[in-house]
């Protein structure tokens, strides 16, 4: 029994006011002008297209794809797309499923897909990863095996017994420490301190941020990294002195994150800006100066130390068009489209349930808000041993996302125009350093060499309309 048994796509789709039906011939340039759009290639679709396509129309417009191509027994999947207006409305998800019962009736084998970026998003429906020379010779000789998609792509082949899991049992896109795959419960610290949800993870950062704040308070710097000296690369250089003249010293004491995002947010003269888990207030405090008098800046954080920290910076400071609150970046203490622009700073991979941050990032964003965030963003699969470190964790590494799944939850909580681009790639020695500390051998530790980087992750709530 496959995924798609409780539920018909073609049912969900009549009552949400858009419906699937078979691909025609008369669909093709259609169906290519949205591949387009969508960047995905649309080279080969015409080959087989017809009984293996599905589309998803909203009236007489076609807003979202997906076929299948056979070659020989097998499968594959390819062409998803949807338009962005209707990419929170269960388009996406109503495509796979019906493709992958289409499969099942018509006899398919096994059915195999390709992806740059969206290993995690077609992991919630059943598609496990799968070593490139493994594919069958039929699907490896594929015009888009072959030709049309690069050698990074991604393998993945449907397994029945995982699709019945459902897309539920994955928290934070994989990458959360409070589950395993199969949904169940399970103690992931490797340290001494132990925990098995998100609170633990909340309780552990909010310490280890604490204790960066009172150390900050006392005139010592405070860092990312799981041993705070007085050197880090992750934090280190990040501000010039022309930025900062003017601030307290302990607004950059304090100062933990991986970028600049005030900097590359481009901030503009009476835009209101949020920063998600503001810390000491650096960034706010340079946010309130870039927007301007006729702008506005808030701080969300969960440390009371950092909040007591950061407002006290503020009086130093005199900025007036500022104000700091207690929360938490999983559920914003402001009302919906609050804001011009949302900034973070090596804050979001703290979290345990990144799903739940973006969409509330999302929500809080007016129409054509932009999200411009500094975060660790991972580059390759880690072992589990890194991600389960608690002391890594509070270091800014453990709970960082893979790319392809920060494109996906963001594309998931409705962004567009998402964008990740590398400001700096840690090497073996800044492993070395961000993780000492923490327990860990040599063959662990080399793993990190390369696998983690800084990163300026940019992305748009679109505006009325749907553009």
């Amino acid at each position: 029994m496959l995924a798609t048994d409780r539920m018909n796509p073609r049912d969900e789709s009549t009552r949400a006011g858009w419906t699937l039906r078979p691909a025609r011939a008369s669909d093709l340039a259609a169906v290519c002008a949205l591949l387009a759009s969508c960047k995905l290639p649309e080279q080969g679709v015409e080959d087989q297209f017809g009984d293996g396509y599905v589309v998803a129309e909203h009236g007489s417009e076609i807003v979202g794809v997906a076929g299948i191509e056979r070659h020989g027994p097998y499968g594959l999947l390819r062409s998803v797309a949807v338009t962005p207006p209707w990419r929170l409305a269960g388009v996406g998800a109503a495509l796979v499923l019906d493709r992958v019962q289409w499969s099942e009736e018509a006899g398919v084998k096994s059915l195999y897909l390709l992806t740059t970026d969206a290993a995690r998003y077609f992991h919630r429906y059943g598609f496990r990863a799968l070593a490139r020379d493994n594919a069958p010779a039929e699907i490896r000789a594929s015009r888009e095996f072959s030709e049309t998609c690069p050698t990074s792509a991604r393998v993945m082949r449907f397994d029945a017994d995982a699709a019945m899991r459902g897309p539920e049992d994955e928290c934070c896109g994989g990458n959360c420490p409070c589950k395993d795959h199969a949904g169940s419960k399970t103690a992931v610290w490797s340290s001494a301190q132990t925990t098995d949800d998100g609170e633990g993870i909340r309780a552990v950062v909010r310490e280890k941020y604490a204790q960066a704040a009172r150390k900050a308070a006392d005139g010592s710097s405070a860092c990312c990294g799981s041993s705070c000296g007085c050197s880090n690369p992750i934090t280190d250089d990040l501000y010039d002195a022309s930025q900062t003249a003017g601030l307290p010293e302990t607004a950059m004491l304090a100062s933990l994150g991986c970028g600049n995002p005030t900097l590359l947010a481009e901030l503009r003269e009476g835009e209101t800006v949020l920063d998600l888990g503001s810390g000491g207030g650096i960034d706010v405090l340079l946010s309130a100066r870039r927007v301007g008098p006729k702008g506005f800046a808030y701080g969300i954080d969960m440390t009371d130390e950092m909040l007591a920290l950061a407002r006290e910076n503020q009086r130093k400071a005199g900025a007036i068009n500022v104000e700091f609150r207690k929360g938490e970046i999983e559920a914003l203490p402001l009302p919906n489209a609050t804001v011009d622009v949302i900034i973070s700073n090596c804050v979001i991979n703290l979290s345990a349930d990144k799903r739940r941050v973006l969409a509330e990032a999302f929500r809080v964003l007016k129409p054509g808000g932009r999200f411009a965030v500094s975060d660790i963003v991972v580059r390759r699969e880690i072992p589990e041993a890194i991600r389960r470190h608690a002391e890594l964790w509070a270091g800014c590494v453990a709970g960082a996302l893979e790319e392809w799944t920060y494109r996906d939850l963001l594309r998931e909580a409705g962004f567009v125009d998402i964008e990740v681009v590398p400001t700096r790639i840690y090497g073996g020695d800044d492993a070395r350093e961000i993780a000492s500390g923490a327990g860990l051998d040599s063959a662990t530790l080399a793993v990190l060499d390369g696998a983690f980087m800084s990163a300026f992750v940019r992305a748009r709530k679109p505006s009325e309309g749907g553009r």
